[in-house]
């Protein structure tokens, strides 16, 4: 008898909640002051109860300059304030993303279309701060805070390794659970054109959704114990400095060691401070190739080469999703993908978006299935075209897996990496 196909297949029965569930909607204010400047560290306590659906994590929160004067804020806007983010889960730190605005950044490019970003301008705070001025295309990136004083408002995604979770994290049955985010320098917030006097963070909320089944479903996990997995997956970054006048082949040694890495990213940084410098990545020299080595293998196995740049463009789709992936969007355009040298002309409203990255993983399944940096370091290869003409700051982004391991029974959490 053959079977009916599944759009047809009346006969499935629709499974019901506990009764007792309900959703909770969190917004919980730091722990740690309420009004932030460079340096500041803004801590976030999630309540232990429920489950976190990872997915609704979001920061809101505004920026304040006492004088704007045309200042321009470099990168995202909504996530240039900070530099590093780190997870601790009682007082064990289990991620830790360094250069998180540059990373996050990057990652706004390579998923978000340009329509996205259209639509988000008013959460991720592009374009001007001149509501009646005139919107372009070229203002999905960076931002101006014109006049003698100015507020921005924010609200955007907060991407961790608890966003990022397969499954609902039982925050019930779990230690405390803290989020840190460290504010950066003016000087890396805003480029030189125009420096603020000072740039304060205020009215942050963090909000995410709880949602409770009851006493009788939470015991019915504790009992799958002794020990229950969850996968995720996070970012890690590092940066190295090419130095000016550097030509033919140059390896870069990075130090980051996970089991399973998805994908790896470099950002090779611009020098002029008018510009995104190490939110930005250009070419380093024109006809340059790159490559990196894991475990004396080379990916690509041909290396990228900048002379054929929409090839360099796949493995940087493929890097993030599959290259077949309609809904696989960026929003770089020809002419941020084009810029050579590191004194490249690129601004904060026209960054530099030639990244180099590509896949690791050995097959796209729910599986770890990345490559393995534990025994290793990792090399960029880069051979140049010619001489580079000033410092370039490159930062390294490695994708990988992680797995929570939470102990029921000792009420502990291990984030295996």
């Amino acid at each position: 008898m053959s079977a009916l196909p599944s759009a047809i297949n009346y006969g499935q029965g629709m499974s019901a909640l506990p009764e007792n569930t309900r959703v909770i909607d969190v917004a919980i204010n730091p722990t740690s002051g309420s009004s932030f400047t460079s340096g500041s560290q803004i801590s976030f306590d999630l309540i232990s109860r429920g489950f976190l659906i990872p997915d609704s994590l979001f920061l809101a929160y505004k920026g304040t300059v006492a004088s704007a004067g045309n200042a321009q804020m470099r990168g995202c806007p909504a996530y240039s304030s900070f530099n590093n983010l780190t997870v601790q889960v009682g007082s064990q730190t289990i991620d830790s993303q360094n250069s998180y605005n540059a990373v996050m950044t990057m990652l706004t490019n390579l998923t978000l279309s340009v329509s996205e970003k259209y639509g988000l301008m008013s959460a991720y705070a592009y374009g001007s701060s001149d509501p009646t001025a005139t919107v372009a295309l070229e203002d999905l990136d960076g931002a101006l805070l014109v006049g003698v004083a100015q507020a921005l408002t924010f609200a955007v995604p907060l991407t961790c390794v608890l966003s990022n979770c397969e499954k609902l994290l039982p925050l019930f049955a779990m230690p405390q659970v803290r989020v840190n985010l460290t504010v950066d320098s003016i000087s890396n917030i805003f480029t030189s054109a125009v420096v603020p006097t000072a740039w304060t963070l205020s009215n942050l909320t963090l909000h995410y959704k709880v949602i409770v089944f009851g006493d009788e479903v939470e015991n019915m996990v504790r009992s799958m114990g002794p020990v229950l997995s969850i996968k995720s997956q996070s970012f890690g970054a590092s940066s190295q400095t090419l130095t000016s006048g550097a030509s033919g082949s140059q390896e870069l040694i990075y130090n980051m060691r996970y089991a399973s890495c998805k994908s790896v990213f470099c950002l090779n940084g611009t020098s002029a401070t008018t510009s995104g410098t190490f939110f930005d990545s250009c070419n380093l020299k024109a006809n340059t190739t790159y490559a990196f080595v894991i475990g004396g293998i080379q990916y690509p196995q041909r290396p990228i080469d900048s002379a054929v740049r929409a090839q360099a463009l796949m493995y940087l789709k493929g890097a993030v999703g599959s290259v077949f992936d309609r809904t696989n969007s960026h929003s770089i355009n020809k002419y941020e993908f084009s810029f050579d040298d590191v004194d490249c002309s690129s601004t904060y409203k026209i960054p530099a978006k030639f990244i180099v990255g590509t896949s690791l993983e050995k097959l796209d399944s729910g599986m770890l299935t990345g490559i393995s940096t534990q025994n290793s370091p990792i090399t960029y290869r880069i051979s140049l075209g010619g001489a580079t003409d000033a410092n370039s700051t490159i930062t390294m982004i490695m994708n990988y897996d992680a797995v929570f391991e939470i102990d029921l029974v000792n009420n502990q959490v291990v984030l295996r990496t």
